[in-house]
């Protein structure tokens, strides 16, 4: 596969994965700051923005309308709604005869609703839902008839690592904290796991939903079945003998599987805080191993005759 095609396809996961979470995160936790006015509205906002890596220089001082413009955003930031759905749509364009018909066409009608005026409605959360209605048809159309192939898996690699990032992100903002009655479930909301978690009958406490997020070996968001899924699509990789490296990641992709499926017997805030971010850390060492392995030019080579 040339490197150019697995390239936008890993990142074609990342960026739908990205724009997906985000809009979940922003829409769950604007219903928040509205109806649980006891935390500042500042303080609200700026654990919203320092999750996301948003620029200081933006400013923590706006008001939950203003932090819903900024966070859909524009289309050349790719930590934005709209920018992650501008650089999945463009993966796509770059590579339009390696993808199906019904892929692109749903990239782009999720991008086209996305940049579109109608998703500023009055009511955030309305625009946003239908957002997550288009972004839905995308994760239906590469579940449903994308090919398994290695293509798949670079974008399954990609829409795992990315998952892992979001979760991480949703976990330091430390909602069961600023919120200890509706953080909690706030948390589940903004990864579409409250009716999982109810199905496990255990309390919606902070330190349970933390540990569901983190552990939890059945939901798909979670933390351990995200690098479960990593591993997975790695080693099918090698299988296919597309991975010719050295096994970085390899290696790293299973440490960071093994560290959250065993190094935690009895979890506690202090350790789980500890494994999620040495987990995303994992996620920031195998996307460089990735980019190193696959996607970076190594030379060109000089056919001329002098």
């Amino acid at each position: 596969m040339l490197s150019r095609i697995a390239e936008s396809f890993f990142w074609i996961g990342r960026y739908t994965e990205r724009c997906e979470a985000t809009a979940r995160l922003l829409a769950e936790h604007h219903q928040l700051l509205v109806e649980d006015t006891r935390v500042p509205h500042a303080l609200g906002v700026s654990a919203l923005l320092d999750a996301l890596d948003f620029p200081e220089e933006i400013g923590n001082s706006m008001t939950p309308p203003e932090l819903v413009r900024t966070v859909v955003g524009e289309s050349t930031m790719p930590s934005t709604i709209r920018g992650a759905a501008f650089a999945a749509r463009e993966n796509a364009r770059a590579i339009r005869d390696a993808i199906s018909g019904d892929l692109f066409e749903a990239l782009n009608s999720m991008y086209l609703y996305i940049v579109s005026p109608s998703i500023m409605t009055a009511s955030p959360g309305v625009g946003l839902r239908i957002a997550l209605e288009r972004m839905a048809a995308v994760s239906g159309v590469i579940d449903w008839i994308n090919p398994r192939d290695d293509a798949h898996l670079f974008l399954q690699l990609g829409r795992a690592l990315e998952r892992i990032d979001m979760v991480g992100r949703l976990l330091s903002m430390r909602h069961d904290l600023l919120w200890p009655e509706s953080g909690p479930s706030t948390m589940l909301h903004a990864c579409g796991g409250l009716g999982a978690f109810l199905r496990t009958g255990r309390p919606q406490t902070g330190e349970e939903v933390r540990q569901y997020l983190v552990i939890d070996r059945s939901f798909p968001r979670s933390m351990l079945r995200c690098a479960l899924q990593a591993e997975k699509a790695v080693n099918d990789l090698e299988r296919e003998g597309t991975v010719a490296v050295s096994g970085a990641l390899t290696r790293t992709v299973g440490m960071m599987r093994s560290t959250l499926e065993y190094s935690v017997s009895s979890p506690t805030d202090e350790s789980l805080t500890r494994l999620a971010t040495e987990t995303v850390s994992h996620v920031l060492t195998a996307s460089t191993q990735m980019d190193e392995a696959f996607f970076r030019q190594i030379g060109t080579i000089d056919w001329s005759q002098g």
